[in-house]
């Protein structure tokens, strides 16, 4: 319980980093409690704030989404198709969230297959790349290959480092995010403040 409370605040902060509240305040006025819960969970004693003063709101939201794993970058993903929903200019922006995440090293990458399909299949593999394309659960590598003496390309997808780990921690740190939604829901509508 304790790590999907530290999981939850460090996703929240960085959410509160990425000027969320001016932009889902052009779509929608968000409640006060949002807002103050924002305040202090952005509230920083670095000058890295300053920093990006001159970055757009939809690249700081894009960063953050980022740094904040597969799950954000998914979501930002589906944003990215919904111009209807949040704009033209902010789904260009977060366009970035596509195919061009950072890449995972080809040495990582050549563990990793070399642990899931064991070293006679690594063995065959020619020329593996340096990534291609990299996304949000896995990147993209060319290679060869050699098939009983002819030689193939192809193209090899490898899953990032415990992605299954990651995706099950923010999963995780979510629900208890809903559950704790849900219960100030329905204390509120007891006593009705909303």
């Amino acid at each position: 319980m304790l790590k999907k409370l530290f999981t939850l605040f460090k996703l929240g902060r960085k959410l509160a980093k990425s000027d969320i509240l001016n932009i889902v305040s052009k779509f929608k006025k968000p409640p006060t409690a949002i807002k103050i819960l924002f305040y202090f969970l952005s509230f920083s004693f670095s000058n890295s704030q300053r920093a990006n003063l001159n970055v757009s709101e939809g690249k700081k939201l894009s960063k953050s989404l980022q740094s904040m794993g597969t799950t954000f970058i998914k979501l930002g993903q589906f944003l990215v198709t919904r111009p209807d929903i949040i704009g033209d200019e902010l789904a260009k922006e977060l366009e970035d969230l596509q195919d061009r995440l950072p890449a995972f090293s080809l040495l990582e990458a050549k563990n990793i297959v070399k642990k899931n399909l064991g070293v006679e299949t690594f063995d065959s593999i020619i020329n593996l790349s340096e990534p291609v394309a990299a996304a949000s659960i896995a990147q993209v590598h060319k290679a060869k290959i050699n098939d009983d003496g002819t030689i193939k390309d192809v193209a090899i997808k490898i899953l990032r480092p415990d992605i299954k780990k990651i995706f099950n921690e923010e999963i995780d740190a979510l629900m208890l995010f809903a559950f704790f939604v849900e219960s100030f829901k329905k204390k509120n509508k007891k006593i009705k403040i909303i």
